[in-house]
Formats: structure tokens, sequence, C-alpha cells
């Protein structure tokens, strides 16, 4: 499945006149206009013509952090994509290996629609865990999402979108992928953004507003 790369030019340039301008309100400047924010469009769009896969051959894994007490985004944001159609599974970080296991017991029972892997803090880093072990058998994973990965591996290059919403509070890392990576790695540092910190980051609706842009533009009803 292939879709069209996001202008990481501009991109870039949104993130930098952000940072610029959170600065100059931590300075005492009062700005007079905001500037669009880097995620309010989502990464990926499907490609003209291009056949898409419906919500409910879209899998959607999500894995909370420690305890699962501090993750309660992920369980929102799941009620919110099964409320429109999508299948969706919440699991513990230390779950990963069920995951690996639903997603190679799916694929070898021939589901050929997207893959995508959800996660935050210790759930964050499982993320990729799960992303790794499936390229093993060439399952490719479509979106991988994750907030505030705290020890976060190389992404492989079996992820045709990447994204990663960090925060330096002492928990939150950028993210990295393999050399080589073929697909779509976005971090947005969220560092000094008001209300935004480790337990917080994943519950935010604007960043659950940008994950569902996301999978309706790869996907049909």
């Amino acid at each position: 499945m292939k879709f069209r790369r996001l202008n990481l030019a501009v991109a870039m340039l949104a993130a930098c006149v952000l940072a610029v301008t959170l600065l100059a309100g931590a300075s005492g400047a009062a700005a007079q206009t905001s500037p669009r924010p880097p995620w309010a469009s989502p990464p990926v769009t499907a490609s003209k013509g291009q056949t898409l896969p419906t919500r409910a051959q879209t899998h959607v894994y999500l894995l909370r952090g420690l305890f699962g007490v501090f993750s309660t985004g992920m369980d929102s944001l799941a009620k919110e994509l099964v409320s429109r159609g999508y299948v969706c599974e919440v699991y513990g970080w230390d779950e990963a290996e069920k995951v690996i296991a639903q997603i190679d017991a799916r694929h070898d029972a021939g589901h050929t629609g997207p893959v995508v892997v959800i996660g935050h803090s210790l759930g964050a880093n499982a993320v990729i865990q799960v992303a790794t072990a499936v390229d093993a058998q060439a399952i490719p994973v479509a979106l991988g999402v994750t907030f505030d990965a705290t020890e976060p591996a190389p992404v492989p290059d079996n992820v045709e979108v990447f994204v990663n919403f960090w925060a330096k509070d002492g928990f939150g890392r950028p993210v990295v992928a393999v050399p080589g990576y073929p697909g779509q790695l976005e971090n947005y540092d969220l560092s000094g953004v008001p209300g935004i910190d480790h337990t917080s980051i994943d519950s935010m609706d604007q960043f659950h507003q940008y994950i569902i842009a996301s999978l309706e533009s790869m996907t049909g009803n």
C-alpha cells in the first residue's frame, strides 16, 4: 500500500514557526497570530484512483503505559475509532507478544488490510517492538503512532508512516529509524506547550483527531 508523502519541508517550517512562537510567549511577548500546527493535517493521503480498504478491514492495536493507569487516552481513542467502524483492541505494554501473535495469526488467516499500532510511554516503546517483530514475517505496518516513547528502538523499514508526539519533560524522546528507512518519520516536539506532559499527552483531542484524519485518508467506509 503506497501513499503520497507529506511535504517534509513545509512540516519542518511549520514546526519551527510553532517553536519560535512558543518561545516568544514564554519570554512575555504577545503573539498576534497562531501558526498552523504541523499536526493539523494528516501525514498520509490515498493516491488518486487507489482502491481503499474499509474501516472494518483496518486493525488498530493500542498499547497502554505502566500499570495502564496513566494511558486513559488509549481507551478513549479506541472507543472513538470503534464508533467509526475500525477494529480496535487495547493492551498493556507488557502484552506486546500477544499483539504480535494476533497480527501474525490474522495475517496467516488472510488479513491484508492496514495494520496500525499506537502506544503511550512504555506502550510507545512496545509499538516499535511489535513493528520489528512482524517485520520478520514481512507484515507491513501502515501507521505507527507513539506518545512520549521513553526508550524507543529504531523504527523498522516495514512501517509506512511513523509519528512520534513527545515532550522533553524527563520521559519523552525523539524517535529515529533504521538506516535506509524508506518510510515517512515525523517527530513533533511539544516541549513547553502548556498543558502537555507525560501523563496528558496521549489524551489530547487534537492528536486523536490527527490520528482519525490519518486513518480516514487511508480507508473508505
